[in-house]
């Protein structure tokens, strides 16, 4: 199946969270747009190689997505994007695409966890993009995240706030 490049959407980092029911890390990607989240569970390495991108921490030696990074321009060739594609069997898939230094067409693409993919992509400053169908498939819409905010305050006990002073 050729999907076509206008069928995936920009996103951002919106939170990398832990999930409290399992106690594993979650990065939370929105689209750029701002409507939907994409939540992906990921493994705690990951969690901590994209935290430390994201805060701008330079680790005294090179972790393995700098090192990734190192193997890849040496030779030649320059991360263009990274990009989630698929769910299959409830996991996601992503495509590290590289093009060369010297033509500026995507040339290749490294199959990739979306943690990996996600943690290289901080590293080298280029797009993050999702997939149209992972989306639809797997999105949360905004206001229905908003919604469950307010019904949770909604119902909750003044009381169940503890005593605080000000």
């Amino acid at each position: 199946m050729v999907v076509r490049d206008d069928a995936y959407v920009a996103v951002e980092i919106k939170a990398l969270v832990i999930d409290p029911t399992t106690d594993a890390p979650v990065v939370i990607l929105q689209a750029c747009d701002g409507r939907d989240l994409l939540p992906i569970w990921i493994g705690a390495f990951e969690a901590h190689a994209i935290a430390m991108a994201i805060e701008g921490v330079d680790p005294p030696r090179p972790l393995t997505h700098d090192l990734l990074k190192s193997v890849i321009e040496s030779t030649g060739f320059e991360v263009a994007r990274v990009r989630v594609h698929c769910i299959e069997d409830g996991v996601y898939k992503a495509v590290i695409q590289l093009t060369s230094n010297e033509a500026e067409s995507t040339i290749l693409g490294i199959d990739a966890r979306p943690s990996d993919a996600i943690a290289l992509a901080l590293r080298v400053h280029v797009p993050i993009e999702v997939s149209q169908m992972v989306l639809e498939v797997a999105r949360i819409q905004k206001p229905t995240i908003d919604e469950a905010i307010r019904t949770i305050l909604e119902q909750l006990d003044p009381d169940d706030l503890g005593q605080y002073e000000m």
